[in-house]
């Protein structure tokens, strides 16, 4: 996989910052999660569990652990490079320990292999102690939409 300079520049410049600044996606907005580390292939950051992100048990929704897992995944994807915007056509997730309210979560990918038409890429969610709370693995699909940046 050939990295993508010009995104990883762009991401290099914006570390320990939100990633919803600059990003299209509104998700990336309500997620609030704030960018580690970028380099070719890997992304880490970081999450703060909001109440409106917690289940009646109060922990994190699974809903929304796997909707971290999938954005970061997709934002992975755009560190090396590609032709057109991908999509995910299949996810699985396992659900291991949870979080609460307050608490600090740290999303880490990776691409495994980008094909013609589809890549493989894994995401993981550990608390702050590095407990593993989560682990998502992840096919996507290129478009026919052109990857612009």
């Amino acid at each position: 996989m050939k990295p993508n300079e010009k995104i990883l520049a762009y991401l290099q410049a914006n570390l320990n910052k939100k990633i919803a600044d600059g990003n299209p996606n509104p998700i990336s907005t309500w997620l609030d999660g704030t960018l580690i580390k970028a380099s070719a292939g890997s992304i880490t950051a970081e999450f703060t569990v909001r109440e409106d992100q917690c289940n009646h048990a109060q922990v994190l929704h699974g809903g929304i652990i796997t909707t971290i897992l999938d954005e970061i995944m997709g934002m992975t994807l755009i560190t090396v490079e590609i032709e057109h915007l991908y999509v995910t056509i299949n996810l699985h997730v396992d659900f291991l320990f949870g979080a609460k309210a307050g608490e600090k979560v740290t999303a880490v990918s990776e691409v495994y292999r980008v094909g013609k038409k589809i890549a493989n890429v894994e995401a993981k969610l550990y608390n702050a102690e590095g407990k593993l709370l989560a682990k998502s693995t992840s096919n996507l699909a290129a478009t026919s939409i052109p990857m612009q940046f």
